[in-house]
């Protein structure tokens, strides 16, 4: 080889093979292949022919279930005798202190109905433990109590308008008593 005779010399080298759908539509006509594209049509005479089915499934056993939780971690149900506290347990507060709750029953949002500890603490700056100590000392119509324990009557405790109003007398006045 000589210089100047560089388009002389031509590399022989194996074709690229094709890619992306050329591919793989090339492929399925020279290899025969069964799978088909969307568009493909499907030969009559290449369907497998049904399945006849024999003998009927075995029955199905249903599974014994477990419990949920264990023993050891499930909550003990209270078997202690319990009351539930009705407006007639509360103690008699002055009409002068009902009239002073009034005006903070009006200004909750009319849509809720029940109220969490959270929003007790949210519209009136009350904690969740002030709230439960008024219960324990049963001054809150609508709670089971256990002998002298507040009786869990689900996961989160919910105040109707009627107990928050008791609840606010609890907090905010001291029962009259009629021996004084």
């Amino acid at each position: 080889m000589t210089v100047g005779e560089r388009d002389a010399i031509v590399a022989v080298s194996p074709a690229k093979p094709p890619t992306g759908a050329r591919a793989r539509d090339g492929a399925k006509k020279h290899a025969g292949s069964r799978q088909l594209s969307l568009f493909d049509v499907e030969d009559a005479e290449a369907k497998p022919a049904p399945v006849e089915v024999g003998a009927p499934p075995p029955t199905v056993k249903p599974i014994a279930a477990k419990p949920a939780l264990s023993r050891a971690c499930a909550r003990m149900i209270d078997e202690r005798p319990s009351r539930v506290l009705c407006v007639d347990d509360m103690p008699a507060y002055s009409d002068e202190a009902h009239e002073s709750v009034a005006p903070a029953l009006e200004a909750l949002p009319q849509a809720q109905l029940w109220f969490t500890y959270k929003d007790i603490q949210f519209f009136f700056g009350v904690s969740r433990a002030t709230v439960a100590r008024r219960l324990r000392e049963g001054l809150v119509p609508g709670v089971r109590m256990a002998g002298s324990s507040v009786v869990e009557d689900a996961a989160v405790r919910r105040f109707d308008r009627g107990q928050l109003k008791w609840l606010l007398l609890a907090l905010r006045h001291r029962p009259r008593q009629h021996g004084r």
